[in-house]
């Protein structure tokens, strides 16, 4: 409803001319006007007419109810401006409209002008009245609607008005707050945070945000405060401080907090990489082990964009586009991928994937969700395992649940003839076996699937031309993480040469005309015998079975066979040895065996025997002993006629020597005489010596000197002394080195000691750069230059120049402290 055109004001006066003359002034200035001559008549003309904007109230009203009575009515009904209108100016008077809420005083001889202004003035009052009223209200209603605390206190504190909506939430009750300042209210934590929020109201003019907590009579309660600064007049400060109780919110960030913390205790504990990024890639969540994961400190990726740092520049785009997709895909279930990612020291890992899109409140695109596994050794593992199946010599072959291929190896096509091995991908693995096995093989793998463990089969394989051959087969389930079998691998293997060869070593074994035994290493107990071994012992098969190897041997050979049997332990292998067998006739069988020992099928220690009959080798062997006696008999008969042949030839050069007549003639047999004993003693080494036809140095040159010097006994005592070492040379050699020694030695008893009670020979031999060194001397008189002997040894120097000839060795000699001989050669 809009505003009225006039305003309508109620004329209050008791003096009928003096209300016509304000009447029509009142009326001129554009007003209603209604006149009333008493008190009781004004409050019933405002009871029945409700248009009534202004009352202009004499205040003596004659009899009755005087003016300031009737406002008082009024008033009490509906508030509207009252302007007493009144001659009378006294004290009392006066303060009688005090007590009623007026807009004006107007004396009634006051001019139109004032008049007019008068009311011009109440209305306005009023309505600004009205106008704060209503705002008044409004804020009175705003301030019990909000559940905040309100508080208008001063800079020191102080409190000067409290609003509360609930007192509960005082500290004190308002009475006992207004007056008092916080620091003498409050406790000294909370009024601290509180004075701290007012000083800096008072130097910012706002402070917003300050938090504590204090026990009110509802309980401990958690409060925000705002204090904001008024606009007052004069120099007081005065700030309005409004508390809010955030209990409830602390309570729910409590939870909030408690539960970020559980999450990010289940995110950091999650053995993967758990990522959050935003639409432009940036890392907002990476978890600890993501980040210990890929060598960086946690929080290190937090704020830095993924692609640029976690991933290879080769795998940028393609991520950064399937990313792209993703996030412009309406599905939200998880989406694998798989790449490598870069750790922060430069080295790669492979990761598994899985994303879904983050989204707002409003279903806006906010980001990607993604959960990493490092599949690193998982893909080193699988292709370890390709190669192995790839370079295996096996046939390896994986199916599902019902048989159908799923994968084989290159091993299955080459055994099988296949060249396009795709085609064969969900065909049945029986197709590949001859159909006479197909039902063992269906049944077989129906024992599988009820859980009955099989082990190695053997079935008779089926190749791509038609052609067929022999394959031992062996199959189990792949299992998954809950151990239920998911699929089953087979491994084969063809046998077919195995098969050839086991039936040639049977054959081997049946017809080797050797005897072979297999028996139980720890028993004795024999286990297969050949047709040889049978022949041998006089038993029969069956009669073998049941028997142990020590029932064959000869009770005195028994400990000796035990202890080579549990040799093989060492070595796997015995050396052959010979012991005798009883026969089922009960007479002896000497033998020569050969023992292995190996692990049979069974994960038996079983001991492989060859036994040879070695009856007509011990014959042979007893005829060869014999004949060898026989020989040495006859050599030693020669040996003795040789040795008498050499005494009876020194004995003629002996008895020749003593009848000569002349000297030289008996010095000359007598060289002879020691030319031969030489040679006797020559041939005493070469007797003694392994083979007869080479003997050492060591033992005959010595020798021989001794032997020389003995035989002068008008000489003075001489001493031989003899360094030779072991050189073996052959007996031709050794008769011309031997000459060689007898005449050297011969010479120096002759001439180096004439006069001298004792003196030494020295006979020295050995190697130096591979020349045989022979030295003969003495530390005798020596030699005169240029005469190496006197004339009656001209022929034995001869003799020494020419057999050192034919020893094809350098001869030299040397003088000084007597007279040395030296021959070199080569050995």
């Amino acid at each position: 409803m809009g505003a009225k055109a006039k305003k309508t004001i109620l004329l209050v006066e008791d003096q009928a001319i003096i209300a016509i003359n304000e009447q029509m002034l009142l009326e001129r200035l554009g007003y209603d006007v209604k006149v009333a001559y008493s008190g009781e008549q004004a409050i019933a003309e405002f009871e029945s007419d409700a248009s009534i904007d202004l009352a202009l109230m004499d205040i003596d009203l004659g009899n009755g109810m005087d003016g300031t009575e009737a406002a008082g009515v009024i008033l009490s009904d509906r508030d509207i401006p009252i302007v007493f209108l009144s001659n009378h100016t006294e004290p009392e008077i006066v303060e009688k409209t005090e007590q009623i809420t007026c807009y004006g005083y107007i004396s009634k001889n006051s001019s139109p002008t004032v008049l007019s202004a008068s009311v011009k003035m109440a209305f306005k009052l009023f309505e600004a009245k009205t106008i704060s009223q209503e705002t008044n209200r409004k804020l009175e209603a705003t301030l019990d609607a909000l559940p905040d605390l309100f508080f208008e206190v001063g800079a020191d504190g102080r409190y000067y008005d409290v609003h509360c909506p609930d007192s509960s939430l005082l500290y004190l009750p308002a009475e006992l707050l207004l007056g008092r300042r916080v620091p003498d209210v409050l406790p000294p934590d909370v009024s601290g945070i509180v004075m701290s929020a007012i000083d800096e109201a008072s130097r910012k003019g706002v402070a917003k945000g300050y938090l504590y907590r204090l026990s009110v009579p509802s309980g401990h309660e958690w409060f925000e405060i705002s204090v904001s600064r008024m606009q007052t007049p004069g120099d007081e400060s005065r700030f309005i401080m409004i508390c809010r109780d955030v209990t409830e919110r602390e309570r729910a960030d409590a939870a909030l907090q408690e539960s970020k913390r559980y999450a990010e205790s289940l995110l950091n504990v999650s053995a993967e990489i758990i990522m959050a990024t935003d639409r432009e890639g940036a890392i907002t969540l990476f978890n600890d082990n993501g980040h210990r994961l890929l060598g960086y400190e946690p929080g290190e990726l937090i704020g830095r964009n993924w692609i640029d740092t976690g991933l290879p520049a080769d795998v940028r785009a393609g991520i950064r586009g399937f990313l792209a997709t993703l996030m412009r895909s309406a599905d939200e279930t998880l989406v694998p991928h798989e790449n490598d990612v870069l750790c922060k020291d430069g080295g790669r890992k492979r990761i598994l994937w899985h994303n879904t899109v983050l989204r707002d409140s409003g279903g806006r695109v906010a980001g990607v969700l993604s959960s990493g596994e490092d599949v690193s050794a998982y893909k080193e593992l699988e292709e370890r395992y390709r190669t192995i199946v790839e370079t295996s010599p096996d046939i390896i072959t994986v199916t599902d649940l019902q048989g159908r291929i799923l994968m084989y190896s290159p091993k299955a096509l080459s055994v099988f003839g296949i060249e396009d091995g795709s085609a064969y991908i969900g065909a049945s693995v029986t197709d590949f076996i001859v159909p006479e096995d197909r039902a063992r093989a269906g049944d077989n793998l129906g024992r599988m699937m009820s859980g009955e463990s099989l082990g190695v089969e053997e079935y008779r394989g089926l190749r791509a031309d038609g052609s067929a051959f022999d394959i031992e087969i062996n199959g189990d389930f792949i299992r998954d993480r809950e151990r239920r079998p998911v699929q089953i691998l087979f491994i084969g293997r063809d046998i077919t040469k195995r098969k050839r060869l086991i039936g040639m070593y049977q054959m081997l074994f049946d017809l080797s005309p050797v005897g072979i035994a297999l028996f139980d290493y720890e028993t004795g107990q024999i286990l297969e015998s050949n047709a040889s071994l049978r022949r041998m012992t006089g038993y029969d098969e069956a009669e073998l079975l049941g028997l142990t190897i020590v029932d064959l041997t000869a009770p005195e050979h028994v400990g000796m066979s035990t202890e080579r049997i549990r040799a093989l332990d060492r070595s796997g292998l015995a050396e052959a040895y010979t012991k005798e067998y009883v026969r089922k006739d009960g007479t002896r069988l000497p033998v020569s065996v050969n023992s292995a020992v190996f692990i049979d099928s069974d994960q038996r220690k079983v001991v492989w025997g060859l036994i040879e009959d070695i009856s007509k080798r011990r014959e042979a062997e007893k005829r060869v002993e014999e004949a060898l006696a026989e020989k040495e008999l006859v050599l030693k008969e020669v040996h003795h006629r040789i040795k008498n042949n050499f005494s009876v030839i020194q004995g003629l050069l002996g008895l020749q020597s003593g009848t000569a007549k002349d000297e030289a003639s008996v010095e000359a047999f007598r060289s002879t005489e020691s030319r031969v004993r030489s040679m006797a003693l020559l041939y005493e080494k070469l007797y003694e010596s392994a083979d007869f036809v080479e003997a050492s140095i060591a033992a005959y040159l010595p020798a021989l000197a001794r032997e020389v010097t003995s035989n002068f006994t008008d000489i003075g005592k001489v001493t031989v002394e003899a360094d030779v070492e072991e050189i073996m040379l052959d007996a031709k050699r050794l008769q011309a080195l031997g000459i060689v020694c007898n005449e050297l030695v011969t010479n120096s008893m002759k001439h180096a000691f004439r006069g001298r009670e004792r003196g030494t020979i020295f006979v020295r031999a050995g190697r130096r750069a591979g020349k045989v060194v022979v030295t003969i001397g003495d530390d005798g008189v020596g030699l005169p230059d240029g005469a190496p002997s006197d004339s009656n040894a001209g022929f034995g120097m001869t003799l020494v120049t020419m057999l050192a000839g034919q020893l094809h060795a350098g001869l030299r000699f040397e003088r000084g402290g007597g007279t040395r001989t030296i021959l070199e050669f080569d050995e």
